[in-house]
């Protein structure tokens, strides 16, 4: 069977009667289905080395969202990058039985936040692993995912995810799609996930405050953002400064070959990379990325006439664009 799918770039929301007076009288806070996770900006940073250690934690919290740690390090060293986080952040874990090692020993020092952190988490070995850790970590918070199709989403739940991880190949430093051929667009994959009673987190393909609000509309009750904050000052990972005088860190897909190699000391022969590396300019303007995501969220809830997030999923609204219309959309030079 197939059906048109449809990503960012393909729709623009319909604007509605807007009763609101200012931007500043919307509601962005989200609880997820399960009353569990309660965020007043619903932004995750992705668990990934060269996104999220316990700085970027730490100035997420600040903002209202939540990091998420990567697990890309021994349990020592995940175990005092936990500790030095100031405010509620999930931790990752995998799936070998190591992986529930490492989960027991973050238990045991105070979290309350898991994500299970695979690329392909429509597995039998994921679902395994899920309800191992429902059994050694009790009514905690567990996140897991990756996938793209209600079957997936259902599937996790039913094996004791409170939270789904939706999306699979869209990531900026991803190759899975070229690489493999499979993934759904991610507007679909959302709406598609969001069927299952849990909520869903966006995770991949998004470059702007409206793609945010889009994946929001269609069903998504939390973002979680990689490229948007690779190269600012909290990421992890040395400045680099290139011969002309650039300054840049380095932003890699967790399944590139560098990562692999860098954690496992190869990549092996039967596997292929299904990520990349990437230099980015490094800046210091987190504060100024996170202020203009939270004034398009705020802008684009008015725009629909909604005061919450969730009313703006209700009131959800699109068009389906072509290519001139998408040129349209961008900012215009006057002549």
């Amino acid at each position: 069977m197939s059906i048109q799918a449809i990503t960012f770039d393909d729709v623009l929301l319909v604007p509605a009667y807007n009763h609101h007076e200012s931007r500043r009288i919307v509601e962005t806070s989200v609880t997820d289905r399960l009353g569990k996770l309660t965020l007043q900006l619903p932004i995750i940073s992705s668990n990934m080395d060269t996104i999220t250690e316990s700085e970027m934690a730490n100035f997420m919290s600040q903002k209202g969202g939540m990091g998420a740690l990567h697990r890309f390090l021994s349990v020592e060293d995940n175990i005092k990058q936990f500790k030095a986080c100031k405010g509620p952040v999930f931790v990752s874990v995998g799936c070998s039985d190591v992986e529930l090692v490492r989960a027991a020993a973050l238990r045991d020092v105070g979290a309350d936040y898991f994500c299970v952190d695979v690329a392909h988490g429509h597995a039998k070995y994921v679902g395994k692993t899920l309800k191992s850790l429902r059994q050694l970590l009790g009514d905690r918070c567990i996140m897991a995912g990756n996938v793209a199709t209600y079957a997936g989403a259902d599937y996790l739940a039913s094996c004791g995810a409170d939270i789904i991880k939706a999306g699979i190949g869209g990531g900026s430093v991803c190759s899975t799609r070229i690489k493999t051929g499979f993934g759904v667009p991610m507007l679909t994959c959302i709406q598609d996930c969001a069927r299952a009673d849990r909520s869903i987190v966006a995770d991949g393909g998004i470059r702007t405050s409206g793609d945010i609000v889009k994946a929001l509309a269609f069903g998504a009750d939390f973002v979680m953002l990689g490229g948007m904050l690779a190269g600012t000052h909290p990421t992890p990972g040395k400045v680099i400064v290139k011969p002309d005088g650039t300054q840049v860190k380095v932003y890699r897909g967790m399944a590139s070959k560098e990562a692999q190699e860098n954690f496992i000391g190869q990549m092996h022969e039967w596997k292929t990379a299904e990520g990349v590396a990437a230099e980015v300019l490094y800046t210091n303007n987190q504060d100024s990325i996170i202020s203009d995501i939270i004034g398009g969220l705020r802008s684009g809830l008015t725009y629909a006439g909604s005061d919450t997030i969730s009313e703006l999923q209700r009131k959800l609204n699109f068009v389906l664009i072509s290519q001139a219309s998408r040129i349209e959309s961008l900012p215009h030079k006057l002549l």
